[in-house]
């Protein structure tokens, strides 16, 4: 064959002396003007499908607000009043059924990614949104006129499953639609959403504590109305994944939804030719075969334990602690009540900063190493705040405070932002929602673990471990350094029959990085 049509983007590998990856011209094209488009151009010829991503990130806002909201209820009288009982001169809800409003959270999550791994398959992503939804305003209903704990367990447990839905759903969207050179950061966007919403939920918090009576919780409850009413609003017009189209033999809704998604210039043809390639290199273009027992064949069980194991970390580098008790160490450290909580609020924007640094770090260094460094330095962190956790003293505890908000700053902007491009990339595209679903399933089952353990660890009449704790979070972390190096590619400026390929010849996790395709025209 001819040199023009057999060179597309020749590049010899430094270690293993190149790999050949065989394409079509029309692929190949497509291919390298994806691998040499700058960032700005991304933004100009994308700006439509990026904009269908934020949507998706606007969904995902109401995860951070609701999991938020969940457990700062408790510490406003009033819901203590009607939902508890009296206790040494004021009112208190009852540590089961604290446990228990977080079990139904946390349930309803494994429950809605569970469902949506189905659903999705077989009716697509627009339904599936406006059935999350549907039980969104469902639960929210029961939230605001619930009278008895009993209820108030149904609400939450109603509420968790369209965030399971939700936080399911963005990020494989995102991944999809986003062009290949900013495909991490707009996928790491799923984290900034539900930071967002963390930092919105203390505001109107905040706001309804000058309501008198029980309006001082249920505003916080019916915000999430307006949530909803949003996002129904702009459903109808929602773009389908060209790639679940296509999976799905729909191939002209599949071409019109990406001019709809991209500017008139746009590389349609080559577009549609990938995806095709994508999915019949998985040889899972019939819609049956995108299931879950799928991602446990021997061809993707590792696919699938990188996608779940990478969630587990989140949840394992001590989130649900740092976040959750950094108030009750600021009042040990001397501050009122009121000032603790404005604290806790400055906290959460600066975890949102984090997330922005999170956005440029994910393409500048890359999805391993983001992961692998912020990892290392959270260990480090975790180890200074439970050193510090072992004097007593009034200034070891602000210690432990001013680490908390470090460990805050690098968690959001490493490991917090990396996870959801690395679960996104490192599956077929064919069960890219499966293994998302697995993830999320993980994700509201190691935090119930974590969950349920830590007030048994930390209060004074339990373990009484208080900041000590951090050294349990710290050791885990030194094993997730480890697994990381060995297990979790470098997929940042891949496509995702580059990615495919790699999987498929088995290349070693820390090769990845220098291992170069050469692509050829078949």
């Amino acid at each position: 064959m001819d040199e023009k049509d057999t060179t597309i983007h020749m590049e010899e590998d430094k270690v293993t002396g190149g790999k050949v990856l065989a394409v079509s011209k029309t692929v190949a094209n497509y291919e390298e003007a994806q691998h040499t488009q700058t960032k700005t151009n991304a933004l100009k010829e994308n700006w439509k499908g990026i904009g269908w991503c934020m949507y998706m990130f606007f969904i995902c806002i109401m995860f951070g607000y609701d999991s938020l909201a969940g457990g700062i209820v408790i510490s406003i009288q009033e819901f203590r009043k009607d939902f508890g009982y009296p206790y040494a001169g004021d009112y208190v809800v009852s540590a089961d059924w604290q446990l228990g409003f977080q079990a139904a959270t946390l349930g309803g999550l494994v429950i809605g990614g569970w469902v949506t791994g189905l659903m999705v398959n077989r009716w697509g992503r627009q339904i599936c949104v406006f059935f999350g939804y549907f039980f969104t305003i469902g639960g929210v209903f029961l939230q605001y006129f619930s009278k008895t704990p009993a209820h108030f367990f149904g609400a939450k447990l109603l509420t968790g499953i369209p965030l399971g839905c939700f936080v399911t759903i963005a990020p494989t969207y995102a991944s999809e639609v986003a062009p290949l050179v900013i495909r991490g950061a707009v996928t790491a966007g799923t984290n900034f959403a539900i930071v967002l919403g963390q930092l919105l939920g203390y505001g109107v918090t905040r706001q309804a504590s000058f309501y008198s009576g029980s309006a001082q919780y249920k505003v916080i409850f019916a915000v999430q109305w307006g949530f909803a009413a949003v996002g129904l609003i702009v459903l109808p017009f929602f773009p389908e994944s060209p790639y679940w189209l296509v999976a799905h033999g729909k191939h002209e809704k599949a071409r019109k939804n990406i001019v709809r998604l991209h500017n008139s210039s746009y590389d349609v043809d080559g577009h549609m030719a990938e995806i095709h390639d994508a999915l019949a290199r998985q040889r899972q273009d019939e819609e049956k075969k995108a299931s879950f027992m799928e991602c446990f064949t021997k061809k993707n069980w590792r696919r699938t334990l990188v996608c779940v194991s990478v969630i587990f970390i989140q949840n394992a580098c001590g989130n649900s602690w740092v976040i959750g008790y950094m108030s009750y160490f600021m009042q040990l450290g001397g501050l009122s009540t009121a000032k603790a909580f404005d604290a806790s609020v400055g906290m959460s924007g600066v975890m949102v900063v984090g997330n922005l640094f999170g956005a440029f770090l994910v393409e500048r260094f890359g999805r391993r190493d983001t992961a692998l460094w912020g990892t290392g330095t959270l260990c480090i962190s975790l180890f200074v705040i439970g050193i510090a956790a072992c004097i007593k003293s009034s200034s070891a505890i602000w210690a432990q405070v001013g680490f908390m908000g470090i460990w805050s700053f690098v968690y959001q902007a490493t490991i917090g932002s990396v996870a959801w491009p690395i679960i996104s990339e490192n599956t077929s595209s064919s069960l890219r929602v499966q293994s998302q679903a697995l993830a999320t399933m993980t994700n509201g089952l190691s935090a119930c673990i974590w969950g349920f353990a830590l007030p048994y660890a930390i209060n004074p009449d339990q373990g009484n471990l208080g900041g000590k704790i951090a050294f349990v979070f710290g050791s885990v972390l030194v094993f997730a350094v480890a697994y990381i190096w060995w297990q979790i590619p470098e997929t940042k400026g891949r496509t995702y029959i580059e990615i495919d390929e790699l999987w498929e010849r088995g290349v070693p996790a820390w090769k990845w990085k220098k291992t170069e395709l050469v692509s050829v025209v078949e």
